[in-house]
Order: C-alpha cells, then sequence, then structure tokens
C-alpha cells in the first residue's frame, strides 16, 4: 500500500481510501461490514462515507466495520460530510453520524455538497461555519473539511470563501473529466490542503462498460480500472483516490493495482486524452467556454450530464443531474433558453448544443410520463 501525508493535518493516509457509496447489498449489514474490514486488513485507513449513501445504510456499515477494527489499535480515518446549514441541524446530524460510525469524534467532517457558486456564502450567513468551528473546539470533529462538485474558477472562488477552515477538500475527478476541475485540484494543493478525489472510475461508468475504453489501456495496465486509479495517483496534488467498493474482490484488485502502481509519465496523460478525444468526438471536453449563457442556463453541467448519457442512455443524464448538480426539473432548467445560441457560437468542437438540450428535455419528458422515479445513479 502507499502512504502520504494528509496535507497539514499531521496525518498519514492510504493513497487509496475507500469510498462507501457503492455497498453492494446495503441491508445486509454484517455482510457489507466485511468489506470495509477486508480494506482495512490490506492496508487502506481512509474511509468516506454519508448519511443518504446506499439507502441511509453506509454509515452503519462502516461503524460495524470501525467497531472491530479498533479492536486492532492500528489507527483509520473517518470521513463524513453534512449538507446541513443551520447550525441546530449540523449538530444533530453530526452526533448522529458518531452514533452510527461508533467512533468519539470525525476525523474529517465535511461541508458536503456544493454545487452553485453562491451555496458556501449562504451557509456561511446561516452560521454552518461556525457551526463546523465550534464542532472542532469541542472535539466532536478533527479537521474541517469541503466537498465540492463545482467545476473551473469556482473551486478556488470558494476555497477563497471558506475562512482558512478547510484543511482537505473531497471533488470528483476522473481520467474523463479532469479538464473540468483539475485547476480547482491545484488551487486547493497551493493552500497545502489534502486533495480527495470520488468518482475515480468515473461513478462506474469505466469499469461498466470496460469494451469502450480498451484503447485508453496504458502497456502493461491489466485493466482500464488500473489505468483510471494510476491516472488520478499519478497527478502530484492528488492525496488519496477514492474507490467504491461492492465487494471483497473489488478490494483485491484495487489493491493490487497500487501496490504495483507505476506513475503516469507526463505522454502517457497526453496519450489518455487524446484516445478519449478520438474515441468520443461527440463528447463535450469541459473547457467551459459555453459558461456565459445570458440566461445564466448552467450548459457545462448539462454537457457532462450528457456524456454519461452518450454512454449509457439519457436516463443516466438526467440522473445525473439530479443527483449531482441538484436539478430535479430538466425542462425548467432550460425553460429560460432563448436559443441565442451564444453556447453553440463559443464551442470550440462545433457541438450541437441546441439539439442536445431537446434530447434531455424529451428523455425528462418520458421519465416523468411512464412515472419513472429518478432511481440510484450509479
Amino acid at each position: 500500500m502507499l502512504y502520504t501525508d494528509f496535507g497539514k493535518t499531521g496525518v498519514t493516509v492510504s493513497r487509496l481510501g475507500f469510498g462507501g457509496m457503492r455497498f453492494e447489498k446495503p441491508q445486509q449489514i454484517d455482510e457489507m461490514a466485511a468489506v470495509v474490514v477486508r480494506a482495512f486488513e490490506k492496508g487502506v485507513t481512509y474511509f468516506d462515507t454519508a448519511p443518504g449513501y446506499c439507502e441511509d445504510k453506509s454509515e452503519s456499515i462502516c461503524g460495524t466495520a470501525f467497531k472491530e477494527m479498533k479492536k486492532t489499535g492500528r489507527p483509520f480515518y473517518v470521513s463524513t460530510k453534512t449538507s446541513e446549514a443551520l447550525p441546530d441541524n449540523i449538530r444533530r446530524q453530526c452526533e448522529r453520524s458518531l452514533e452510527r460510525l461508533n467512533v468519539d469524534a470525525i476525523d474529517f467532517y465535511h461541508v458536503w455538497c456544493l454545487v452553485k457558486p453562491e451555496d458556501l456564502p449562504w451557509r456561511k450567513k446561516q452560521g454552518a461555519l461556525d457551526a463546523f468551528r465550534k464542532l472542532k473546539e469541542e472535539g466532536l470533529i478533527r479537521h474541517i473539511s469541503v466537498s465540492t462538485h463545482l467545476e473551473h474558477g469556482y473551486v478556488e472562488a470558494m476555497l477563497d470563501q471558506g475562512d482558512g477552515l478547510f484543511e482537505s477538500m473531497l471533488i470528483g475527478l476522473n481520467i474523463q473529466n479532469h479538464h473540468l476541475r483539475y485547476d480547482g485540484v491545484q488551487a486547493a494543493s497551493r493552500r497545502g490542503m489534502a486533495v480527495v478525489t470520488m468518482n475515480t472510475l468515473g461513478g462506474g461508468i469505466l469499469t461498466r462498460h470496460p469494451e469502450r475504453y480498451n484503447n485508453i489501456i496504458r502497456p502493461g495496465d491489466a485493466s482500464i480500472l488500473e489505468t483510471a486509479l494510476r491516472f488520478n495517483l499519478s497527478l502530484p496534488e492528488i492525496t488519496v483516490a477514492l474507490v467504491g467498493f461492492r465487494s471483497c474482490d473489488d478490494v483485491d484488485e484495487a489493491v493490487e493495482v497500487v501496490n504495483r502502481f507505476r506513475p503516469f509519465s507526463e505522454a502517457d496523460i497526453a496519450a489518455c486524452s487524446e484516445e478519449l478525444r478520438r474515441l468520443y468526438r461527440e463528447f463535450c471536453t469541459q473547457c467551459g467556454y459555453c459558461g456565459g449563457c445570458p440566461q445564466d442556463i448552467p450548459v457545462v453541467r448539462l454537457m457532462e450530464a450528457y456524456n454519461c448519457g452518450l454512454v449509457e442512455g439519457m436516463e443516466k443524464a438526467i440522473q445525473r443531474l439530479h443527483y449531482h448538480w441538484n436539478a430535479s426539473d430538466v425542462s425548467a432548467l432550460l425553460a429560460p433558453c432563448t436559443q441565442c445560441r451564444a453556447c453553440e457560437d463559443a464551442c470550440t468542437q462545433h457541438l450541437p448544443i441546441l439539439e442536445r438540450f431537446e434530447e434531455m428535455k424529451a428523455a425528462y419528458a418520458q421519465m416523468q410520463a411512464s412515472g419513472q422515479g429518478m432511481g440510484a445513479e450509479e
């Protein structure tokens, strides 16, 4: 296992982290807890979970495992989150997480689900950061962290608004979307923060569709999982790469990859990026030039979701908008569009963005008409 310093916290963690959002059988608490214990036995020391994950069972699964892991006397570190804004609600959720997790203190407690630039300023006004400070002063949490799905310059702006409290950042970054958020990762690293990546395997898209990504696999790699994990671990600013484990076999495979880790060269990174562009000429590269919509339509986010739809069908694009961008009504989101085509004029790939809007609206309408819910995002 590879280990590294976790920013300026004085903590040493495994570079492979356990993502607690993918448990295969969340109702089988003991069986899934064994997966967590297996990762710990293999050297993983960073464990990420949250309220609501896996039918709201993830924290309980992890807590069952942590109860056993504590008996070994070996260190491990717990990451969880709250999206609450009001101090009383933050405290209530923190105390509930502590109880579920069977720990006296949460190592890394995240200000969670910042998806719009105005989210953090609004929560600050509600007293959220003051509540986090107090929890830390009382010893209920050890480090204040932030979790975000923001992109491009919005990440650095968010960090500037954090009053210097944030010691680590959790952000979705992988071999497919690194253009979208790498500048934010660099901004956090410049501040001495640890950076943890979620969606390292593209929310499972990469490993569910290996046939689509065969040409990306680098020489000597056994699978797309190895290439994707190596990619994240090769970026010097990234401290921990989370992988969502469903089973002990998943743990064993990822640990083997880390144990034989070989860093990417700049040529490897360039080759992967070029191959993705070649394979998916229709993919939005997330350059962000379409981001100045006069009607404030989040074009970049819509196109990121559309990328998922290209691989797994438009229903997945709608689910992506719902779960990652907090956009439940696609028709309402796109209603302000005047078809001015400013986004298309700015697109470096000359993509038919307005046509894609119509595809997404049609998919959303079909889901609504059939009574189909959002389901669980993979």
